[in-house]
């Protein structure tokens, strides 16, 4: 897996982009017309949006920041999404929901060519958002993830894609949850590393299982040690195993992701085409 960092002319966005021979796959970032308080800058989007064959979209959204758009996105969004903002406790957690599956609809809608409004989701076993027969007959595979107040969405022709999100923090029970979820080689790999290390480690562990079973539509609890991935910070990421087979990886995008300052990520796709 080869990585390249391309530099804007004259701005300082960044377009990070992977790329493999075998099938060919680029990752393109993006960030909708926002500004963020973060070193990092990802490109904006052009004004017409186009998937490639073997490209993947990758974007990025502060949700805090949509909050007053709210009003906007709300109409936008089917009955069951708006009962489920109003089961949130506080009111920054419902605005966060609100803003962030009306931009995820908004995105759709630039890819697609039809009204946000219009766009129905079907929803899998395990309740992975996937796009209703209703909203056309465009293949596009798409998921997302939030962390705090900051959004990830992918968008893919590709195959089925997972994405996942986290803070990078202090967790007091990390040694435990390793244990549980995170496999002999993981767990031997990561308490190997020196402590200022083990916490980036740690997350990088948790979003690349977790992105890896959001795109095969898993439950994460049951499964998390049937992924085996590659958590060194700094170090390119990769799916080692699945369910136990080190030749099923090979059918496999992982990428590591660093969406904000803090915060680490990642995307897995399933390479429909490479089977």
């Amino acid at each position: 897996m080869a990585n390249s960092y391309r530099k804007g002319e004259g701005k300082p966005d960044v377009l990070n982009r992977c790329s493999r021979r075998e099938p060919p796959v680029s990752i393109a970032a993006l960030d909708p017309a926002i500004t963020a308080a973060t070193p990092l800058a990802w490109s904006p989007p052009p004004e017409m949006l186009a998937l490639a064959e073997g490209e993947i979209h990758v974007w990025r959204a502060w949700l805090d920041g949509l909050s007053g758009c709210s009003r906007r996105f709300a109409p936008t969004l089917a009955p069951d999404e708006l009962a489920r903002a109003e089961r949130f406790r506080f009111t920054r957690d419902k605005m966060r929901f609100v803003a962030g599956r009306g931009l995820l609809r908004l995105i759709l809608s630039r890819y697609l060519g039809v009204p946000a409004e219009r766009i129905v989701f079907d929803y899998g076993p395990r309740w992975k958002p996937r796009l209703g027969s209703a909203s056309g007959r465009d293949l596009l595979h798409f998921n997302l993830a939030h962390s705090d107040g900051l959004a990830v969405y992918a968008m893919t022709r590709v195959g089925e894609v997972g994405i996942d999100l986290e803070r990078v923090r202090r967790v007091s029970e990390s040694k435990q949850i390793a244990s549980y979820f995170f496999s002999e080689r993981e767990c031997a790999q990561w308490r190997s590393l020196p402590a200022c290390l083990q916490t980036e480690a740690f997350f990088n562990c948790w979003t690349r299982k977790e992105a890896c079973l959001k795109a095969n539509g898993e439950g994460i609890t049951e499964s998390l040690k049937q992924v085996e991935v590659s958590l060194i910070p700094r170090e390119p990421a990769q799916l080692l195993c699945l369910a136990g087979d080190p030749r099923a990886a090979a059918n496999w995008l992982l990428q590591a992701l660093t969406p904000a300052l803090g915060y680490v990520g990642a995307l897995a796709a399933r390479l429909e085409h490479s089977k």
